[in-house]
């Protein structure tokens, strides 16, 4: 009976222990996981199947966090590969109050699945580069690159508010 030896735990203790990483950790998952995927339900499935898979062994786990973030990583890089083998629908239309976030979204979205991966690990999760790339298995200068690669690439499909700014720049021409 598991407990019963003292050399497992309790299976109150496990849940218990992935509960408190579940409220820890599940905002920041799920925030890498809606940039990843681009939809809050997506994002909120991969997040689910991650801690429906890992919860029973989170207690195993040296960080749980980091764990878990790969898992999400990898989930939300599954789930780009099946997205490109199957036919595309139309999508309904999102309702996003702020013009800029959509174009932000969509940009995000063009890029290649790594670039975005790296720009969100870095960016959004703060997380260092040999970090980043451990979870992407490649090289630091890899990750480097790519997240240089992506932000140039971000830089040319976002349109600069200034540009477009109606304002006048020089108070004598109103």
């Amino acid at each position: 009976m598991a407990g019963a030896t003292g050399d497992d735990p309790a299976p109150g203790a496990v849940w218990s222990d992935a509960e408190r990483v579940y409220t820890q950790a599940y905002r920041d998952l799920l925030r890498v996981a809606y940039v990843l995927t681009g939809s809050g339900p997506a994002a909120e499935d991969v997040v689910h199947d991650v801690f429906c898979r890992v919860g029973p062994r989170i207690a195993e786990l040296d960080n749980p966090a980091a764990y878990l973030r790969v898992a999400v990583v990898n989930q939300c890089r599954s789930i780009h590969r099946r997205v490109r083998r199957a036919p595309r629908l139309d999508r309904p239309a999102d309702i996003v109050l702020d013009p800029g976030l959509t174009e932000l979204r969509d940009a995000l979205a063009a890029l290649p699945v790594r670039q975005r991966t790296a720009i969100v690990l870095r960016y959004l999760c703060d997380l260092p580069e040999a970090e980043i790339a451990g979870i992407l298995d490649c090289r630091p200068t890899t990750v480097r690159t790519l997240v240089h690669r992506g932000l140039a690439d971000l830089r040319t499909r976002i349109s600069d508010p200034v540009e477009h700014d109606p304002t006048p720049k020089d108070p004598r021409h109103v």
